[in-house]
């Protein structure tokens, strides 16, 4: 439902760009029907193992090196400018300008974790030209790079790219996390934002296999909207605007897609 809200998402700010959802092969039928009800064009890739085997690596994060497929889009599909966003993400207004970057790599500084603001860049967010050599360049780094392994591939990549990144304005990676650091800030984007990045609280099940929708999925967003005192309610009530439009829309289509395992 993530997924599919952030595909509905970017089909309502009108951007023109391709929609396309990497995947392993390891989702349900039922799962791969909603994410296509979104709009999302489905792209099978391998998965990329996290390296020496995951040690130290977070059990959320084991699948996150597969992104870097990102990078051999050009030898995929030809494409030569992507715009990557997270899934536990929702675009708010267009962003069609990122593809008319004229740099090969842009991103937005971090602000999550207890340090607030800092000059490493999230990799929720990524502006980037397509590169295979770069693609084979970054995977036979990955067993020699020193990086926190705890922060995956967003460590990797900001090791990797160093002060080659181009540092992207908030607008474009408006992480909850602003609001706790800097309402002021937070209340000066507040009608620019791009793209809202819902790190934490999340409007939707975090954990598990099994698809959480309906009344479930509306107890999470509800707690959500109470959690921090209520600091983040009116973002995550745009995420769940945005839902219950995707589900409203898309009812008979959705209801097809129940049908199947």
């Amino acid at each position: 439902m993530p997924a599919a809200t952030l595909g509905y998402s970017l089909q309502t700010v009108g951007t023109s760009a391709r929609r396309i959802l990497f995947h392993t092969g390891r989702l349900s039928a039922r799962a791969l029907c909603i994410v296509r009800v979104a709009g999302w064009e489905l792209l099978e890739v391998e998965r990329i193992p996290p390296p020496h085997d995951g040690k130290g690596i977070g059990y959320r994060f084991v699948d996150q090196y597969t992104k870097l497929h990102l990078w051999s889009l050009d030898s995929l599909l030809g494409i030569d400018r992507v715009v990557y966003v997270d899934s536990d993400a929702l675009a708010r207004q267009n962003f069609d300008e990122l593809f008319e970057m004229p740099f090969p790599f842009g991103a937005v500084p971090d602000v999550y974790g207890k340090t607030g603001f800092k000059l490493p860049f999230n990799a929720g967010v990524l502006a980037l030209q397509p590169n295979q050599s770069t693609f084979e360049s970054m995977l036979g780094r990955l067993d020699d790079a020193r990086y926190p392994p705890d922060e995956a591939e967003q460590a990797f990549l900001n090791l990797y790219f160093g002060a080659d990144v181009i540092r992207l304005p908030y607008v474009y990676n408006a992480n909850l996390a602003i609001r706790e650091r800097s309402p002021a800030l937070w209340d000066a984007m507040h009608d620019e934002m791009r793209i809202v990045h819902y790190t934490s609280p999340k409007p939707f099940a975090k954990d598990g296999k099994d698809i959480v929708d309906g009344a479930p999925l509306e107890r999470i967003i509800n707690k959500a909207k109470r959690d921090r005192n209520g600091m983040h309610a009116e973002a995550i009530g745009w995420w769940q605007d945005t839902y219950n439009e995707f589900r409203a829309k898309n009812w008979y289509s959705l209801q097809q897609c129940d049908r199947l395992s």
